[in-house]
């Protein structure tokens, strides 16, 4: 008897796993949330540098005159290409001749200027704050913002290789209790830092929790795109980061204290021989569904034991999965697809803010596409094969990309490059979808989870990368996209060419399934 077996004798589509499934799924939105959360809290708001005699008001009085403000910040502040203020630089001394008729662009870049040293003045109408301008993380600190969006995510794969680990040798529930409380520390106290090292240490500690989460509740995961649809409608009613951070992580203190009553894993008490705590688990788990009388024993308990251990009788390393051709070829593919969706995703949803200032629009307005998306993939993965919804998917999103790359900057054409982003974003969230089942049902049942997990961890990686690859905009606007796109057509390429379709297939059960057959 497998442990499946066991499950109609306690109920198992009853109230105990509503109960469960509602349970993860709330935090899992509220957690997906965070994944996206420094769209806002590290918002970066048009600014400038600060002047004495502009920005201090008992100077302002003093020179004013009858010289409007916009005079004023002219002799101040030198114009960039496009005629507006410079964000990083400003005139060594005011330069009065400027508002003369007879100065031109040139004379004014001959001019003595200097960097930003008493700091910066932002605008506040769409945010009052956010740690960029905490922290001044612009001009020649623009790059940090980037880096604690790596951070947080570095954490996500470092949590994946301690908790993954721990929770199979001391319990899901040993390791659920705290992650919840690890969660809601480091998010509610990440509101009340005051300096920019801690704030990056304390994202990294959430992001490890987070895959502690992620781990104990399964499957459940998927849920967490309705955090992007949420994070837009709760950005509309807050502009100052710290509350916005705290709003957004105080529940988690109440889900650590509802954690309590979840039982440990059943499966686990069973491969571990604690066959009466097993039993007790499920015992109680039928009870909540209203199962009057089972017949679970000991000796059925045992059986499953042995049907359990049946798949561990031959060991595999993580060597096997590229010693063997075919499996390496494989996993090679599904490594670099993966790499490839989760560097693109994470590239685009972390820089909402390069498409528009409306930044709670875009959040919501893509936080709702990509949840359609997701039954989108679902719709049309039982019609069409997996390799051609993955490549396709993965070339079509190249070409929204490459289009946007090369579009040329300014509001005429701000529409157009949210659509096509849009589209990219679709189309890569159909392909993450489809890649999910495609890897599973390319990979033997025997090294299955060491493969998937793999595929996760180098995921995990892309995303890692993203927000450093955003970085380069910095150097050349369109650098970043020519990469994300180059990427999405090699990955598509890749699957149609070294991957075979697997619809309407059996899945493989060992290593010469795959290499025989």
């Amino acid at each position: 008897m497998a442990f499946e077996d066991l499950l109609p004798e306690v109920g198992d589509k009853g109230r105990f796993q509503i109960l469960q499934v509602f349970f993860f799924a709330i935090p899992m939105i509220l957690i997906g949330s965070h994944f996206l959360l420094e769209n806002f809290t590290a918002f970066v708001p048009e600014h400038r540098c600060w002047v004495h005699f502009l920005d201090n008001t008992s100077a302002l009085l003093n020179v004013s005159g009858n010289l409007n403000f916009s005079s004023l910040l002219k002799f101040s502040i030198p114009l960039d290409s496009n005629g507006n203020p410079e964000k990083c630089r400003r005139f060594f001394w005011p330069q009065w001749q400027s508002l003369g008729p007879n100065v031109t662009g040139q004379n004014v870049s001959q001019l003595e200027m200097e960097p930003c040293v008493d700091g910066w003045v932002y605008d506040q109408s769409i945010f009052t704050s956010s740690i960029v301008t905490e922290w001044d993380l612009v001009c020649d600190s623009q790059t940090l913002k980037s880096f604690s969006q790596s951070i947080f995510l570095a954490g996500n794969l470092v949590g994946y290789l301690i908790w993954g680990y721990l929770s199979d040798r001391f319990g899901r529930k040993g390791m659920l209790l705290p992650n919840f409380l690890m969660l809601a520390v480091s998010s509610t106290g990440t509101a009340f830092v005051q300096s920019f090292p801690v704030y990056c240490c304390f994202r990294f500690l959430f992001g490890s929790s987070v895959t502690g989460i992620m781990v104990g509740s399964g499957t459940l995961s998927k849920s967490s795109f309705m955090g992007h649809l949420f994070l837009g409608f709760v950005a509309y009613g807050i502009q100052e980061w710290r509350k916005f951070q705290l709003v957004m992580s105080a529940p988690f203190f109440a889900f650590f204290l509802a954690s309590w009553w979840l039982p440990e894993s059943a499966r686990w008490l069973i491969v571990q021989n604690r066959y009466d705590e097993a039993l007790k688990v499920l015992t109680k788990v039928a009870k909540i569904n209203g199962v009057k009388e089972t017949t679970l024993t000991i000796e059925a308990l045992r059986s499953t034991m042995e049907m359990e251990l049946v798949p561990a009788q031959t060991r595999y390393t993580m060597l096997d999965l590229v010693y063997f051709p075919i499996l390496r070829t494989r996993m090679l593919c599904l490594s670099f697809v993966g790499f490839t969706t989760g560097m693109l995703f994470y590239g685009f949803f972390l820089d909402l803010q390069n498409l528009g200032s409306n930044i709670q629009t875009l959040q919501v307005l893509f936080g709702t596409s990509t949840f359609l998306s997701r039954f989108v993939a679902l719709f049309i993965m039982t019609r069409l094969g997996r390799r051609t919804i993955t490549a396709s998917c993965l070339l079509l999103a190249g070409l929204f990309i490459s289009a946007s790359a090369f579009l040329p900057r300014g509001k005429r054409v701000g529409i157009l490059r949210v659509v096509l982003a849009m589209l990219a974003i679709n189309c890569i969230v159909v392909s993450i979808s489809s890649n999910s089942v495609y890897s599973a049902e390319l990979t033997p049942t025997v090294v299955r989870g060491r493969c998937l997990g793999l595929i996760l961890m180098v995921n995990r990686i892309g995303a890692i990368l993203a927000p450093l690859v955003n970085m380069l905009k910095h150097y050349l606007p369109a650098l970043p996209l020519i990469i994300f796109a180059a990427m999405a057509i090699t990955a598509g390429l890749v699957v149609f060419f070294f991957l075979l379709e697997t619809q309407n297939k059996p899945m493989p059960d060992t290593i010469e399934d795959i290499e025989c057959g």
